[in-house]
């Protein structure tokens, strides 16, 4: 006994292996774009302040920096944070100010939609020596 196919089912079954087949090869590929961050700290009143540089504007306005000081058992504490404003400048006030070292850092981030993805990079300001 031999069983006849449906001929519109079978081709609702190609129909639906074909896009099936579409949707997988159609997906795009995830692009990312790594760029570099600068983070230059001042000593200065009002202590400490700086500004966050970058070749891509979108990676220095409204960045998360964190100001540590580095323990004596070589640790770090975080003493405060702060997000740049659209120039890329930033300031944590420190009161009191104590002896020690001192650094900044700026966070990465990383943004984008449609398949590219934008990295702006961390990085570290030198470290501060106060006496």
């Amino acid at each position: 006994m031999t069983t006849k196919l449906n001929p519109k089912l079978v081709l609702t079954a190609v129909l639906a292996l074909a896009i099936s087949g579409l949707a997988v090869t159609a997906a795009p590929a995830t692009n990312t774009v790594k760029i570099n961050s600068r983070i230059i700290m001042r000593q200065t009143f009002p202590a400490f302040h700086g500004k966050v540089k970058s070749s891509n504007d979108a990676c220095v306005q409204d960045r998360v920096v964190k100001l540590f000081k580095k323990g004596r058992n070589g640790g770090r504490r975080l003493l405060g944070k702060t997000d740049t404003n659209g120039a890329g400048k930033w300031k944590v006030i420190v009161d009191p100010l104590k002896s020690g070292v001192y650094r900044a850092v700026v966070k990465r981030r990383a943004e984008g939609t449609a398949g590219t993805i934008f990295v702006c990079r961390r990085d570290g300001s030198k470290r501060a020596f106060v006496d």
